[in-house]
């Protein structure tokens, strides 16, 4: 069960990486593709460009980080709460 498990969420994140991989190209790499360096030129005007690609950066951060949040989020109370004082170093009840 655990390696089905893990077979899944290597795909999932595998999957989620290339899509990332493909909205990115989609919004940087064929507009400079078609119009060149005047592209990046008009990045630092253009505030719709500049949210997309924060939303990529945001996006490709949280793909990185599932892998170390996920166990917390399917974990019952016990081990979430052992599951975050690994995380945060604070190791200590009461």
């Amino acid at each position: 069960m655990l390696r089905q498990y893990a077979r899944m969420t290597a795909l999932l994140i595998t999957l989620a990486a290339l899509l990332i991989a493909f909205a990115g190209f989609c919004m940087f790499g064929l507009p400079y593709m078609l119009m060149g360096p005047r592209m990046f030129d008009q990045f630092v005007e253009r505030r719709e460009q500049q949210v997309m690609a924060a939303g990529l950066v945001a996006a490709a951060i949280s793909l990185v980080l599932a892998p170390f949040v996920s166990p917390g989020l399917i974990s019952d109370a016990s081990q979430a709460q052992v599951f975050a004082e690994t995380l945060t170093g604070f190791i200590g009840r009461g």
